[in-house]
Order: structure tokens, then C-alpha cells, then sequence
């Protein structure tokens, strides 16, 4: 019986990247200390990593508060893509944001994945970059359809996007199983706990402070700016960058009905043969198998297939939680049917209510930033930098991503219920037009 049969899989233990990562920084936990700076940032993932690296190397003093270890949440546990735009496409940007916002906000939104690599080289970040393109695959005309309007909308805002047909697509995937798709050439993934961590290094190495297992229990506005407080210690600060995702708790009153957490589930197989790697995804681009439930794929830097699906309500998972997905696969790749899986794990996804990410100022000097709808590697490093901006002064009516009230889930006590329905509503959708 191997040991994932004899307990619950964890989704941060279990996850293939915390066998495969780079070595965390030194970290400590705030102990019974009065500490100073400029800003204090409450997270450390992605957001508040890449916050933390850009206010450090820019002088600023910075501490960061991290509840658990480095990557706990979903910056060491997700798929690692590094894609290109958001759940709302050009036009729509505009017409949310207005005409200047909004064109700045795709602005960014087209440049994601040539921030994170660049960034990458510039910082020498060891965590297995891969540029090699995105293919997000339709499976029925239905969704073909969309992503041919949604191209030819970026393409009138300067950002090129190569249209598939059915056989270019079964060339790109090598699955048969897609109508067509668009091809993005500048995604890519990344290796996402390596990330995490590098940022955390080369944050510390600028002069930011990173406590880990130290969970923030209030913040308090003063007459010089906040007060942090974590168990024993206290931090005084000018600003405070609130970047907890999926994770976010009661801290800021009303700030965790500003997102649903869904899980999102993975598995790594055996590292795949040369003759197999040549049959799926044969340039080693990452693929969404576009539907109602997407399904995500990209190899990692051994050969191994990692896949994604939804999952079930809660974050500890077992082996029969995975059954579907492993059954989804085999029909976009038949050739995988006798394959070994060998990591199963999983974690939050922050999905929020217009379904695009947001900052929001909370008070005077007090941000938040969050809510990635399953886009937190490239969205949550361009919003991480956004927030050091406008800790750094930058004005709000400047800021590349706006800043707004983000929308409250009236009914968010019951979100958990009103997930698995919406779920059971897209599985049915997805049923149908496969028929």
C-alpha cells in the first residue's frame, strides 16, 4: 500500500515541486521583537514576493509576513503556467475601466508573460523557465468560436496571436480531440516553488526582512502610518500590502468576502519516454483544453506530465479525488492509458466575483491585491509589482492596474454549496455540447 492510499494527500507535502524545488532562504519566525520599516506585506507568495523583491531593490526597507512556510499556498502547489489575459477580454476592459484604464490595464495584461522572464534573467531566478508558447485548444466550435473574437480583439490592440485549425492544433497538442485554438508564442511555465523561493532570496539579499510561520493577527492604523501585529512581535510601518489570495482570512474585515477559495487538483506522472514526450505536447508548449472545466498541461523539467482539474471543497484530498481527472486525461491523450502517476496534490484558486483580479486601498496607506481566477503565476507577479509601485508613491489614477472597490459575494457564507452547484452546472454544459 503506498502512502498516499494510508492518508489524506496534503496538497503543499504532496506536491511534485516541493520534491523537485531549489533550496528555501534562511527564514525565522517574528519572535518578541519591535521592528521598523516602510512597508509590511502580509503573504508570501507570488504577489507579495515580487512586492517585496521590487520595494527592496529600490531602497525601500520591507518586512513580510508569512502564516506558514514559503509557498504554502498556491505559489507552491499550482501548475506553474505562464500565460497571457484574463477572463474579461479587451473590449470588455475598456468598457469596465474606461478607455485610459483600461488601455493600460492590457497593457500589462499582454506584457504578463515577458515580465516574468524577463525578471527571471534579470535576477538570475533558478526556477526552470520554458518560453515556449501557449496553446489553449477548443473542443468544440462553441469555444472556437469565442477564441477567434477574443484574438482578433487583442490584435486591434497590438498583441498577435496565431489562430489554429483542427490540424494545427493536432500537430501543436498531439491530441486529436480539438476542433482549433490560438497559439501565444511568449507564455511559457516556470517551476513554481523554485520561483517562490528565488524571489524570497533575492528579496533578503536586497534588504527585505521575510518571517515565515508567522501568521498576522491585526492591524492597527496610527498617527505614523500601522501597526503589524504577529504573536509576540510588532512591526511599525508606513504601508501595509495585504497579498493573501486564497488564503485570506478575517484580518480585514469584509476583505475574504472579496473571494471564493475552489480548489484546484493536479497529478505528475512517471517521467514520460522520448517516442511518448514526441506524441503530446511535442514542443513542450503548455495547453488548456478550453470547455466549461478546463483541464491544464505542461511538462516539468523531468519529463513529467503535470495535469490540473477542479477538485473537491476542502484542502485535504484522497487518491479517489483524482479518478476523474486521470479518466479526463486519457481521452485528450489515449496514448497515456497505461501511464504511472506518481504525484497527486492540490490547493486554493481565489476566484472573484467579475472574475479578474483586483487592488483595492482599504484605508489610507493600506492595499490588497489578489484574486487570480487561476492565473496567479504571471497576473500575481505583475500586480506584486504594481502594489510596490503605489507603496512607493506612485498616484492610483496612474497605476497600470486600476484600483477599485472590489465586489463582495453577498452570499459568501455559502460558497462552498454554491460552487459545487455552479460545478454540476458546467460539467452538465460541457456534457451537452459534447453531444
Amino acid at each position: 500500500m503506498s502512502t498516499q492510499e494510508r492518508y489524506p494527500i496534503d496538497g503543499s507535502r504532496d506536491a511534485l515541486w516541493m520534491a523537485t524545488a531549489v533550496e528555501p532562504p534562511h527564514t525565522e519566525a517574528l519572535a518578541d521583537q519591535e521592528l521598523h520599516c516602510d512597508v509590511a506585506i502580509v503573504g508570501g507568495g507570488f504577489t507579495g514576493l515580487n512586492a517585496a523583491m521590487s520595494l527592496a531593490k529600490d531602497g525601500k526597507s520591507v518586512c513580510v509576513l508569512e502564516a506558514k512556510g514559503l509557498g504554502f499556498g498556491a505559489s507552491g502547489r499550482s501548475g506553474g503556467q505562464v500565460n497571457m489575459g484574463l477572463n474579461m477580454g479587451p473590449e470588455a476592459l475598456i468598457q469596465r475601466f474606461g478607455d485610459e484604464a483600461g488601455r493600460r490595464l492590457i497593457d500589462t495584461v499582454t506584457q504578463v508573460p515577458d515580465t516574468v522572464f524577463t525578471s527571471i534573467h534579470e535576477n538570475n531566478l533558478n526556477c526552470d523557465p520554458v518560453q515556449t508558447g501557449w496553446v489553449q485548444a477548443a473542443i468544440n466550435e462553441h469555444y472556437l468560436d469565442k477564441q477567434i473574437s477574443v484574438q482578433k480583439e487583442y490584435e486591434r490592440f497590438g498583441c498577435s496571436m496565431e489562430v489554429l485549425d483542427k490540424e494545427q492544433a493536432n500537430v501543436r497538442t498531439g491530441s486529436e480531440t480539438f476542433v482549433g485554438g490560438i497559439f501565444n508564442s511568449r507564455a511559457g511555465s516556470l517551476h513554481p516553488l523554485s520561483y517562490t523561493r528565488e524571489l524570497a532570496r533575492v528579496a533578503i539579499e536586497n534588504g527585505a526582512k521575510i518571517f515565515t510561520n508567522s501568521p498576522v493577527e491585526s492591524l492597527q492604523q496610527t498617527k505614523e502610518g500601522w501597526l503589524v501585529n504577529s504573536g509576540q512581535g510588532r512591526i511599525h510601518c508606513g504601508k501595509v500590502l495585504v497579498c493573501t489570495n486564497g488564503y485570506t482570512d478575517g484580518l480585514v474585515k469584509g476583505l475574504s468576502k472579496t473571494v471564493v477559495p475552489v480548489r484546484s487538483i493536479l497529478i505528475a506522472s512517471e517521467p514520460l519516454s522520448d517516442n511518448l514526450r514526441k506524441t503530446i505536447l511535442p514542443d513542450q508548449v503548455t495547453l488548456v483544453d478550453k470547455r466549461s472545466l478546463i483541464l491544464y498541461f505542461r511538462y516539468d523539467r523531468d519529463g513529467r506530465l503535470c495535469i490540473g482539474d477542479h477538485g473537491p471543497m476542502r484542502d485535504a484530498f484522497a487518491l479517489s479525488d483524482f479518478e476523474n481527472l486521470k479518466k479526463r486525461v486519457k481521452k485528450v491523450f489515449p496514448q497515456l492509458s497505461n501511464t504511472r502517476w506518481d504525484f497527486h496534490w492540490g490547493g486554493r484558486v481565489a476566484m472573484t466575483k467579475e472574475t479578474i483580479p483586483f487592488i483595492e486601498q482599504l484605508a489610507p496607506g493600506l492595499w490588497a491585491g489578489m484574486g487570480y481566477n487561476g492565473r496567479g503565476v504571471g497576473m500575481g507577479t505583475a500586480l506584486g509589482k504594481n502594489l510596490a509601485k503605489l507603496a512607493s508613491g506612485l498616484p492610483e489614477s496612474e497605476s497600470p492596474i486600476p484600483v477599485t472597490k472590489a465586489k463582495r459575494f453577498v452570499m459568501h457564507a455559502f460558497h462552498k454549496p454554491g460552487a459545487y452547484i455552479n460545478i454540476k452546472w458546467f460539467e452538465l454544459n460541457d456534457f451537452l455540447r459534447g453531444r
